[in-house]
């Protein structure tokens, strides 16, 4: 940038230092070309020796109904892992007319800073960020911990000695854990239980799948946190005993129609007993006006407590070509190709109305369910992630291939309507004078791919797209003015005049 609005040149809204050295700045200026809005951004310089360092940009969403969501802003300029500046954004703390940036975070690998105009901290990164799946708690140190309780009531012990602790902490980045810690003076074994809410005979409680979640020798189980609530168990010669209520028994589930769960190829209707609190429940709903719909069910079967199980209800209009509904999966880090595209899952997909086998979901793989629906002129998208608003989804209409999959050969000049601006993301020039300019976006037509083309308006050149492949070299994917598919990260374009080449820097 080098010109702004009068009165609109950068300002340092907040800052901060790690103990690495490391220092983040969260700006906000008025650039002359939009006389309309406040941007904000971030600059970061890493401390010497950092070598897992990353900033990244927050955004708020503000719909005026008191419910103010923050999450990470996706977009690849949005954050950084080498010392700069990532791109700048709409800024504001107050308009409530949709998702803006107001505050950034930087982690050092040890520690994580976050800026904003109402202030700065700075935590411990801890063993890891936001929800625990697995965590020793024997190796986090004292320090990183805010409280660790081991309560009387949460003990249980046996006649032989051997005992049972229930423990609970927290981290100070956030994270609740909870664990078991146990004695076994003469053999045996101790476990946790997750609570699976309220059975025909009381509270029903099952024995925690993960390997780490039991020990037969003395110590401490592993930590997690995804669970509503946990109670540990002790077994030895002696007996058994269970701490919360040692009056309740884990109820058996009922006998699993496969050998080895989960099971496949299962039709819902079979199911005639559901785990407490996990009866079928329409979590998201892909909905085309006046078109196609799929309806996606979760719930849990009285035979399997450790899987989450999803199907897929179709409406499809008769008498139309190419008509489908599919269930997909994706991580839960997004639901496009600047993380991972999502993916059909096997054996759920419909052509007609109707409804899909069952397919399960393993808690601890962090994946989450997605849904298309394509009704021959629209298709409909709904993903279930952390902060989205309840059976929310996109819709957008039918482009020059199949939607969910990759277009090729397509021109940016052929798109009539893009799902965000088409954005200039990088350009390079000759010692000529001829550019190459790196540009990207969604078109309306695309479920879930983001595409990037090379641009030159410069004459004697020759300009490409490359992208990076595994091993790191760069290959050729598209010529000038050609769009493909991407993530947006390592892609990159060139130009050459025949002596000389220059490509534009990689944006991750």
């Amino acid at each position: 940038m080098t010109a702004w609005q009068s009165g609109g040149a950068p300002k340092v809204l907040k800052e901060t230092t790690l103990a690495s050295g490391t220092h983040i700045t969260l700006y906000t200026g008025k650039p002359a070309w939009d006389t309309s809005r406040t941007y904000g951004w971030a600059e970061v310089q890493f401390g010497a020796g950092v070598t897992k360092g990353r900033v990244w940009l927050r955004a708020e969403e503000n719909w005026g109904d008191g419910i103010n969501i923050t999450t990470t802003l996706e977009h690849p300029r949005s954050y950084r892992d080498t010392t700069g500046t990532t791109g700048m954004f709409p800024y504001s703390t107050s308009i409530p007319q949709g998702a803006y940036t107001n505050s950034a975070c930087v982690t050092d690998g040890a520690q994580r800073g976050c800026v904003a105009s109402y202030g700065a901290d700075v935590v411990p990164a801890g063993p890891c960020e936001g929800w625990c799946s697995d965590a020793d708690p024997d190796a986090i140190p004292a320090s990183d911990w805010s409280y660790v309780d081991r309560p009387d009531y949460d003990r249980a012990e046996l006649p032989s000695g051997a005992f049972v602790q229930q423990v609970d902490g927290r981290l100070k980045q956030g994270s609740y854990l909870g664990w078991a810690e146990g004695g076994l003076p003469a053999g045996g074994r101790f476990w946790l239980e997750a609570w699976q809410g309220e059975g025909r005979w009381g509270p029903v409680y099952t024995a925690f799948a993960p390997a780490g979640a039991s020990r037969t020798t003395t110590g401490s189980t592993r930590a997690y946190s995804w669970l509503p609530e946990l109670r540990a168990c002790v077994s030895d010669g002696t007996g058994t005993l269970c701490t919360r209520d040692e009056d309740t028994a884990a109820t058996a589930p009922a006998a699993a129609p496969c050998a080895e769960l989960p099971c496949t190829d299962i039709d819902p209707a079979s199911v005639t007993e559901w785990m407490p609190s996990y009866k079928p429940t329409v979590v998201e709903d892909a909905n085309i006006f006046q078109g196609g719909r799929l309806k996606i069910y979760q719930g849990r079967p009285a035979w399997d407590p450790h899987h989450m199980y999803y199907w897929g209800e179709a409406e499809l209009p008769p008498g139309r070509d190419d008509v489908s509904a599919t269930l997909m999966r994706h991580p839960s880090g997004g639901a496009d190709s600047r993380t991972t595209r999502p993916e059909p899952l096997p054996g759920a997909r419909l052509t007609a109305s109707g409804t899909t086998r069952m397919v399960a979901l393993d808690p601890l793989s962090k994946d989450e369910i997605a849904g298309l629906v394509v009704d021959g002129k629209e298709w409909a998208f709904a993903t279930q992630q952390g902060n989205n608003i309840d059976k929310s989804w996109t819709t957008g209409p039918v482009g020059p291939c199949a939607p969910g999959q990759r277009c090729e050969g397509v021109l940016p000049g052929s798109v009539a309507a893009w799902a965000s601006v088409a954005t200039d993301w990088a350009t390079v020039a000759l010692p000529g004078g001829a550019r190459v300019t790196l540009a990207g976006s969604r078109p309306r037509w695309s479920v879930s791919d983001y595409y990037a083309w090379a641009r030159t308006d410069s004459p004697g050149v020759t300009a490409w797209l490359e992208d990076r492949q595994p091993g790191g070299s760069y290959t050729k994917v598209a010529d000038a003015g050609t769009m493909k598919a991407t993530d947006g990260r390592a892609v990159r374009a060139c130009i050459s005049d025949g002596a000389t080449t220059k490509c534009t820097t990689p944006l991750g």
